[in-house]
This record gives structure tokens, C-alpha cells and sequence, in this order.
């Protein structure tokens, strides 16, 4: 490439960057270009059924009793009333086909990802790299579980939320205000209201405030390390604490919310040792969302915790050890380019809800989908990072445009693969098995697909193979459903109790169990599992028709009385 060539190249994207809407629609473009494939995609039997496809709640659309309901039930252990109202609103606009849920996520992530390149190129006054950084984030493979799940929703529509709060707070803190920071409490709660892990907000604000913003000083970070420091004005730590204290008590009530909420996945966490699992899981996870940032491959959303085996302890050594690595780049680059600290951190503290060291995120040791708002602080570290090596090399304009081009094109290669990965259940758990062949959620996932096709035999030795790797309450219910339809009873019966055993609030497995008995003529037992199953979930449609007919064939009175 020619002198004058660069020349021109460098002023046109000089013109460029001085129009950040323009830049930001031009990301938000491409990124739902990259993701449109996705609306051709299907549900998937996994968490789909219970949040949209046999949610009847959702199915009939936006309703005043559907409304009402999205903010007084816990479903599926998560209290997020704005993402079911958002299904509500989908199913009013598509009726229950997939292919308006899809596109809606993959909207969402555009725009989100317009947002937040506004607000991270106003804070830092680096326009170019704010658009690359967020650019990486918005296309990396590690998104697709985030935006092709239909069921994660509430991650595509609580990073909405959040690119709000970034923009209302670098609006605030341009010129501080009541009103403003209204608009920035509001847009966090939105944002709770859709998944509860944005509680780690108040912690990246001050994040914030040290870099770019240099609303707080720190020992040795002067204000020329900052970004724009000519437009926000210094604060004393008292205030920057002080400001948060809302954000910090919607924290501590979403918390709260979560624990209650979701008491299974907790009382998993402490029955494993905190410093001798818990731990060591998590920094394995951690090390594990680095390497897969840097070779994103092996990529499915079933991803195992070992339970009381743990991990290796070669596994954790090396995990440790490159977290040292890490971390002793943060600490180097902590005067010279802040930027790298702080988004290292930024990515850790947005990880911390879900590394299983309080509540853990159910069998799952980690999850791509939980590298969704982490990632944000860490493309920033990469970029700014990359930045300074360049600078130190010299390295000319068009030689890093390649390199960021391939990058681009690479992790587009990627993404299309990965997306082909969704196209339903079959294909997708498939594609798990392939990657970990005793994978039993992909086993199980099998095993259902063909079930809801109708090849009950065929589905049997999927529902087997998973409980001879894993005991599981799922399992056992599934092939319970298969030997019941086949007219084995006295068999069904046997992995029905032995799924309550496992999980003894299960309101489908009370449910089917009940069923059987009454169809054995057993019906003071069906009545026990009916009316289990109807305390559980007294909003169950199933439970309430089948306790209703029990009590009427036994004659009894149908309040109970």
C-alpha cells in the first residue's frame, strides 16, 4: 500500500470516526447481518419449552391477566418479568413460530452493541478503538449461545438494558443531576428485571469513574491517563461511593431475589467444599473463557461441573497459572495503560455472579453465554492492549486495519459454523456428543427430540445411555413418559418414584406419576401426587385438572375440604 493511499485511508476514517451514530448504526448493522441466519433456526428442547413453545402463559400474548402473571410467578426458578413480557409481546407479533423470537434476540444485540459504542467512544475520546473493541465483542463466536437461544433471552434484553445505563451515565456524569441518575437507576432495574447478574453494575460504574471517566483518582493514576479528563469532573471517593448507594440497595434486593429464587442451584454449591471445588471450578472457568476468547473452539452450551470428583489438579494448576499471567499484565499496565487493568477487572467482576463460588449455575461448571457482559471489559483490555504493543512497533495504519480485518473475518467464519449448530434439537445436541461423547443433558436432549416425534422406542435407549452416565430426575421422568406409553406401568412407576427421589418438587413428575397410578386404579396414591404436585404449582394447568378429577371420582369435596 502506497503513502498516499494510507493517507487517504487514515482521513477517511478520521471522517468517519468524528459521526459516532453513523459508526454505531454501521456496527449495529453488521452485527445483525452476521446474526440474521439465525432466524431460520428452531426452538430447542432445552429451557425453550419451558419459556416460550409450551409456556402457555407466553403463548397467549400480551394479556392483562399474562401481565399481571409475568410479575407475580417465578418460572422456571427466575423471577424476569420484562423477558416474559417480551415473549408476550413476540408471540402477539408472530403467533408461536420461532422465527420472530429469533429475530427479536438477534435486534436487540444490534442495537445493544450501537449503544455501547456510543457510550464507550464519548467516555474514552478513542472512537476507533472503542468501535473496534466493541466490534470484537458484538461478533465473537462466544455470542452466538446469547443470541441463537431463544431461551436467553433475558441476556440479549438485560445487555439492552445495559448499554441504556452506559449511556445514561456518561450523560450524567458529564453534568451531574438528579433526573439523570433516575435515568441511570431506572435502566439498571430494567435491566434486573431481565437477569439478575447485572447486580455486579455499581462495582463497573466505579470502574468507570477510574477509567475513562477519571472521576476518581487513584494512587499513581494521574489525570493524563484518563481519557477525556476536560470533560468530567474529579470527585472525592466519598462521592462516588455515596452516588451509588441506590445502585447498590436494587443489588442487595436482587440478590436476595436471586437466592430465594433460585435455592436449587445454591444448596448444589454447598454441598461442595468451598476452597476444594467451588474455587477451584471457578478459576478453571475463568481460565477456560480466556483461552476460549483467544480459539474459540468446542463451543456448546453444556459444558459439565465434575460434582465431588473435582477437576484434576493438573487442570487447576495450569489454570492458575495463567491467571497469574493475566493478572500480572493488569498489574504492569496499570499506570502506563489503565485501560487494560480496568477492563480485566470489568471482566472478572461481571463474571463473579455466576462462578458457583455462592449460587451455582445448576450441574454446569461454565456457560459461553456467561462471557456476554464480561466480555465487553475484556475486548476493551485487547484492544487498548494491542494498541500499545503496536505503538511501541510502529506498525502502520493499514498493517493494524488487516490484522483487525482478519480477526473480523475469522470470528464471521466462526459464527456462520456455529449458527448451523442451532437449527434444532437433534443438530445441536448432536453436536454436543461430538465434542463430549458422554455428554448425558445431550444424551437425555436426544432421547426427548425423538420422544416428541413420536419414536418412543427409539428415544428409550437415548434416556438409558443418560442415566448410565448420570443419575438424573429429568431422565428418569422422560423414560418414565416412554415405558408408560408403551403400556409398561409398573416399570414407569419405578423411574418416577426414583426421580422424586432426586427432586421431590418436580410438579410434572408428581403430575405424570399420579396418571399412572390412576390408571392402575390406585387413585388415593394418584391423589397424594396430584395434590403435590398442585401445592408445588398451584398455577399448573395439568396439576389442577388432574387433582380436580381424582377428588371427583373419589368423591371428595374440590377445595379440599
Amino acid at each position: 500500500m502506497t503513502t498516499s493511499s494510507s493517507t487517504r485511508l487514515i482521513h477517511v476514517f478520521s471522517s468517519l470516526m468524528e459521526r459516532p451514530w453513523l459508526v454505531a448504526s454501521l456496527l449495529g448493522l453488521l452485527t445483525f447481518v452476521v446474526f440474521l441466519p439465525a432466524v431460520t433456526c428452531d426452538f430447542v428442547n432445552w429451557d425453550d419449552n419451558a419459556y416460550v413453545y409450551r409456556n402457555p402463559l407466553v403463548l397467549e400474548g400480551l394479556t392483562v391477566r399474562g401481565v399481571a402473571a409475568a410479575f407475580t410467578r417465578v418460572m422456571f426458578h427466575s423471577w424476569a418479568p420484562l423477558t416474559i413480557l417480551s415473549y408476550q409481546a413476540d408471540a402477539s407479533l408472530y403467533g408461536p413460530r420461532p422465527e420472530g423470537y429469533h429475530l427479536t434476540n438477534v435486534l436487540l444485540h444490534a442495537v445493544a452493541v450501537g449503544m455501547i459504542a456510543v457510550a464507550l467512544g464519548r467516555m474514552t475520546s478513542a472512537p476507533g478503538r472503542s468501535a473496534a473493541a466493541v466490534l470484537l465483542f458484538a461478533i465473537h463466536p462466544l455470542r452466538i449461545e446469547s443470541v441463537v437461544w431463544v431461551a436467553e433471552r433475558k441476556d440479549v434484553l438485560s445487555v439492552f438494558c445495559l448499554a441504556v445505563a452506559l449511556l445514561a451515565y456518561e450523560w450524567y456524569c458529564r453534568r451531574p443531576g438528579g433526573w439523570r441518575f433516575a435515568a441511570v437507576c431506572a435502566a439498571m432495574l430494567a435491566s434486573l428485571l431481565t437477569k439478575a447478574t447485572i447486580v455486579t453494575l455499581p462495582a463497573l460504574l466505579l470502574l468507570l469513574d477510574v477509567w475513562p471517566l477519571g472521576r476518581l483518582q487513584l494512587p499513581g493514576w494521574s489525570r493524563a491517563t484518563t481519557a477525556a479528563p476536560a470533560r468530567y469532573a474529579a470527585c472525592s471517593w466519598q462521592w462516588v461511593v455515596a452516588e451509588k448507594l441506590p445502585l447498590l440497595a436494587l443489588s442487595a434486593l436482587f440478590i436476595g431475589i436471586t437466592l430465594v429464587t433460585q435455592g436449587r442451584d445454591a444448596h448444589f454449591a454447598k454441598a461442595l467444599p468451598l476452597l476444594t471445588h467451588r474455587v477451584p471450578n471457578a478459576v478453571h472457568a475463568v481460565a477456560c473463557y480466556l483461552l476460549d476468547t483467544v480459539v474459540p473452539v468446542g463451543m456448546h452450551p453444556a459444558h459439565l461441573h465434575p460434582g465431588q470428583a473435582g477437576w484434576p489438579p493438573l487442570s487447576v494448576g495450569l489454570s492458575l497459572l495463567a491467571l497469574g499471567g493475566v493478572a500480572a499484565c493488569a498489574w504492569l499496565a496499570s499506570r502506563r495503560e489503565p485501560a487494560v487493568t480496568c477492563g480485566l477487572l470489568w471482566f472478572l467482576i461481571a463474571l463473579s455472579p455466576t462462578l458457583g463460588i455462592v449460587a451455582h449455575p445448576g450441574i454446569l461448571s461454565r456457560a459461553d453465554r456467561f462471557t456476554y457482559v464480561p466480555h465487553i471489559g475484556l475486548m476493551v483490555a485487547i484492544i487498548w492492549g494491542a494498541g500499545a504493543v503496536v505503538a511501541r512497533l510502529r506498525m502502520p495504519a493499514w498493517a493494524q486495519s488487516l490484522v483487525l480485518l482478519v480477526a473480523v473475518l475469522g470470528c464471521v467464519a466462526v459464527d456462520r459454523r456455529q449458527i448451523a449448530v442451532w437449527k434444532d434439537s437433534e443438530t445441536l445436541w448432536n453436536h454436543v456428543l461430538s465434542i463430549d461423547p458422554d455428554n448425558p443433558i445431550a444424551y437425555n436432549n436426544l432421547g426427548t427430540a425423538f420422544y416428541e416425534r413420536g419414536l418412543v422406542r427409539e428415544s428409550m435407549p437415548y434416556f438409558e445411555r443418560a442415566l448410565a452416565i448420570r443419575d438424573s430426575e429429568r431422565s428418569h421422568a422422560w423414560l418414565g413418559l416412554a415405558l408408560a406409553d408403551q403400556g409398561r406401568l409398573d416399570e414407569a412407576i419405578v423411574h418416577y418414584r426414583a426421580g422424586l427421589a432426586l427432586d421431590p418438587e418436580s410438579v410434572d413428575t408428581h403430575n405424570n406419576l399420579g396418571a399412572t397410578l390412576a390408571q392402575l386404579g390406585r387413585l388415593e396414591e394418584a391423589l397424594q401426587h396430584f395434590e403435590a404436585a398442585y401445592r408445588l404449582d398451584p398455577q399448573d394447568v395439568s396439576a389442577r385438572r388432574n387433582l380436580a378429577r381424582a377428588r371427583a371420582t373419589l368423591g371428595l369435596p374440590l377445595d379440599g375440604r
